[in-house]
């Protein structure tokens, strides 16, 4: 009996043996499929090949590289695009300028910012389809030592009626002496053949205050530091700013006309309202110079450019009366020029 339950036993162990050998079996048999089927799909892949041009551009801050696909293989490129480094062979894990999706066409190039001057760099174009990214041949360039000035503009602060302080700061003077700097403005981006100031002192790096006048008020400026040197002229960046508004209005005493011996006609002219609406204007005169609001006055509302009247009444017989024209807004009280008469 012992002899047969042993034999039954080693019947089912063999089985089980035999079992997951089988399976085991067909699981390499299975993997063997895919991988075979993978290589072939792998050897079916023609990846892009890509090589730069020998006609790049370097200046002192960047470059301009243009590469070109020399084949564009069987496969969608998902991104393509040149990088570069300081050290050599650069990946895309380095600094890179790179466009997504299929190239339109075979030549493409970019702009290399924010270089810094005098220095090696080695770049590569490359094209990624999917985890598998191509590079082209690697070139080396140099950049430039600095060549133009280089400026940067400050903020401006209000000093006043029509006039700002601008602020700016020379980075480094380029590869001559800065022979002029100072800040341009305009109402759109601005030259030095707009308004500008003119410093020459000499300063090869720092800080420098331009101080602009004449401005209008309630006006958007645009404003850019600049510096010159034998190369030529660099600008800063743009900076905007609305002058204030805190002009009062304009208006002029006019001849006296009608004059009896107890009123006459005053006139006057508005010739410019201010920043705000003229809320009240007219004629005051007293028998002292100089009168104001607070003598004797006229009052009318509204005011705005051009000539108006004012009738002046109770005056005295055969006295000397001061008459100036006045008008009012948000940001004061104007008075015109001072006239006098005597009365009949």
């Amino acid at each position: 009996m012992c002899d047969l339950g042993l034999a039954r036993f080693l019947s089912i162990n063999e089985l089980l043996n035999h079992t997951l050998f089988e399976m085991l079996r067909h699981s390499l048999l299975i993997l063997l499929i895919f991988i075979t089927g993978a290589c072939k799909l792998e050897d079916q892949l023609v990846y892009p090949e890509l090589t730069i041009r020998p006609n790049w551009i370097v200046t002192d801050y960047d470059a301009t590289i243009t590469a070109e696909f020399v084949s564009l293989g069987n496969a969608s490129i998902n991104v393509y695009g040149i990088c570069w480094n300081k050290t050599g062979e650069p990946t895309t894990r380095d600094s890179l300028v790179s466009y997504s999706g299929q190239p339109q066409i075979e030549v493409f190039s970019s702009t290399l910012n924010d270089l810094a001057p005098a220095t090696t760099y080695y770049a590569r174009a490359f094209s990624r389809i999917g985890l598998k990214t191509s590079y082209s041949n690697q070139v080396t360039f140099k950049t430039l030592s600095v060549q133009l000035p280089s400026v940067t503009t400050g903020n401006a602060s209000d000093e006043g009626i029509g006039t700002l302080n601008v602020q700016g700061i020379i980075n480094a003077q380029g590869a001559t002496a800065i022979t002029e700097y100072g800040h341009c403005w305009g109402l759109s981006t601005p030259t030095i053949n707009n308004q500008r100031t003119i410093l020459t002192s000499t300063l090869f790096q720092g800080n420098f205050t331009s101080q602009l006048r004449g401005l209008n008020n309630n006006t958007k400026y645009i404003i850019r530091a600049y510096a010159k040197n034998a190369t030529g002229i660099s600008y800063g960046n743009e900076i905007t700013y609305i002058t204030s508004c805190k002009s009062a209005p304009t208006v002029v005493s006019n001849n006296i006309d009608n004059i009896s011996a107890q009123s006459a006609i005053a006139n006057g002219t508005i010739s410019n309202i201010g920043c705000s609406e003229i809320t009240e204007y007219g004629h005051c005169w007293s028998t002292t110079p100089n009168p104001s609001t607070a003598s004797q006055r006229t009052i009318f509302k509204q005011g705005s450019v051009g000539n108006f009247s004012s009738a002046l009444s109770g005056l005295s017989s055969k006295t000397v009366y001061y008459i100036r024209a006045y008008a009012i807004n948000s940001q004061g009280i104007s008075y015109g020029n001072q006239v006098s008469i005597i009365t009949l």
